[in-house]
């Protein structure tokens, strides 16, 4: 009795299990072709009917709205995050340092007031977060951009996201951090690349496994979500324009109608117009000239 009551307890789903591990494997963690979001993949995207490097050129091509991959807006949105973290580290830290050093270094200097030791103060640490941020900024935003890259386009080859892309950016991205300590450096920046590479996909590939998603998934959503926002800003735009009628147009619209009309109709009223005002004129003409005519025939 006792021990059904334990086995019970503690198998997976059970009350202990549910409590103590939460990503325990069950149902709802399985990936399943018949999910909705899988369904509008094979519904919306072209598939495997592709080869790697035609996956490859679809991911650097701009469509004809101007709109980039989302695989390549994550690049982006990597390098971007890379340099704004990098340059806050490197200003702080940078600032800090100057800021420690002008005290330092002038505890016995005599400056002629306090406006203007303050100014030689503020005019260090901002001189010097400027440089920290810029040091800083442009190695992370080098170093997240080339990690992301590399896992994205292996990722978008292969045609699906595994721990060998994670691995292989890591390691060719801590080779190329090593540069310039020659081979030995490289290689030892290749390894330690390689080990965090793999422990980051790991971590990566195992949240996404716990929620029940995929890469290609998340990728797929991210670019729906693009679209479905432009979209609804252009309906915003189309409804605003319908309420607030431009002048030009609404003077267009009485003078020609709401009906589309081009230049060739336009030239033939424009024509018309003319013909009936130089018609009316050599009426008006006619008019003056007949009381002369007849005062004429009566004297």
């Amino acid at each position: 009795m006792l021990r059904s009551t334990i086995h019970k307890l503690c198998v997976p789903g059970g009350i202990v299990s549910a409590a103590l591990l939460p990503f325990t494997v069950n149902e709802h963690d399985q990936i399943k072709i018949d999910t909705k979001t899988v369904q509008s993949m094979y519904e919306e995207a072209p598939g495997d009917k592709q080869t790697g490097m035609e996956r490859l050129h679809m991911m650097f091509t701009i469509d004809e709205f101007g709109r980039v991959s989302s695989e390549l807006n994550s690049i982006y949105q990597a390098g971007f995050l890379g340099f704004l973290f990098g340059a806050c580290y490197g200003g702080f830290v940078n600032s800090r340092v100057a800021y420690m050093n002008f005290l330092e270094r002038n505890q016995a200097t005599a400056f002629q007031t306090s406006f203007e030791a303050k100014k030689k103060l503020q005019d260090q640490v901002t001189i010097n977060f400027a440089k920290g941020a810029f040091r800083w900024g442009w190695r992370l935003a080098l170093f997240t951009t080339s990690y992301v890259g590399i896992q994205t386009m292996v990722s978008v080859y292969r045609g699906k996201s595994s721990l060998y892309e994670y691995m292989a950016a890591g390691s060719v991205t801590g080779a190329m951090y090593k540069f310039s300590m020659g081979l030995r450096g490289m290689a030892s920046g290749g390894l330690v690349g390689l080990a965090l590479g793999g422990l980051a996909g790991g971590l990566s590939l195992g949240i996404m496994r716990a929620t029940g998603t995929t890469m290609e998934e998340v990728r797929f959503w991210q670019y729906k979500w693009h679209t479905n926002r432009e979209q609804v800003i252009r309906d915003s735009l189309k409804k605003q324009a319908d309420v607030e009628e431009e002048p030009l147009l609404a003077h267009h619209h009485n003078k020609f109608g709401t009906a589309n009309i081009d230049l060739e109709a336009i030239e033939a009223e424009k024509r018309k117009i003319q013909l009936a005002v130089e018609r009316e004129t050599l009426m008006k003409k006619l008019e003056q000239e007949e009381p002369a005519v007849e005062v004429k025939d009566k004297k």
